[in-house]
């Protein structure tokens, strides 16, 4: 039994929190992705770090997030109007990541946002939804883009 199980197996998600942090990175997904499964006791610990962690921190909890699916849903809507894009942007992808509907109007808006990066990856975002009202926003969005920005709206959304 590795450490992180050793951790969950005692129940301290704190511990496991802190490995999202700290040591090697395979140890930080996975750490990320044990918490993610613990759902609301997850997204608890979870959301501090994808609001406030460094960018490997906050892209670690993002894919954490999505292990927690539905109960992560709010508060990564939430996340959506973080004064930091690092923030924004790997809110959105978690929330395409996790596919519920509920998402798309604020990725809509999130269409509108200053910033290229998190514009951009909300445009992927509903590209993978597919969702009719998403993709009527996006195509009224894109025409404001520029070349640039289209195509890496494309690239984001193949790899995303």
């Amino acid at each position: 039994m590795g450490r992180i199980e050793e951790m969950e197996s005692a129940g301290d998600l704190d511990g496991i929190a802190d490995k999202v942090r700290q040591g090697a990175t395979s140890e930080r997904v996975a750490a990320a992705w044990k918490l993610g499964a613990h759902g609301d006791e997850g997204v608890r610990r979870l959301m501090p770090l994808l609001l406030d962690g460094n960018l490997e921190e906050r892209w670690r909890a993002a894919m954490g997030l999505t292990r927690a699916g539905e109960k992560a849903v709010d508060p990564l809507i939430g996340a959506l109007a973080s004064e930091r894009p690092e923030t924004r942007s790997a809110a959105a992808w978690a929330l395409q990541e996790i596919g519920d509907r509920k998402a798309v109007k604020p990725l809509i808006k999130a269409l509108e946002d200053s910033e290229d990066s998190c514009r951009w990856m909300a445009a992927a975002c509903l590209i993978r939804f597919a969702d009719e009202e998403g993709l009527k926003a996006l195509e009224k969005a894109l025409g404001k883009e520029s070349e640039e920005g289209r195509g890496y709206i494309g690239l984001l959304a193949e790899g995303s």
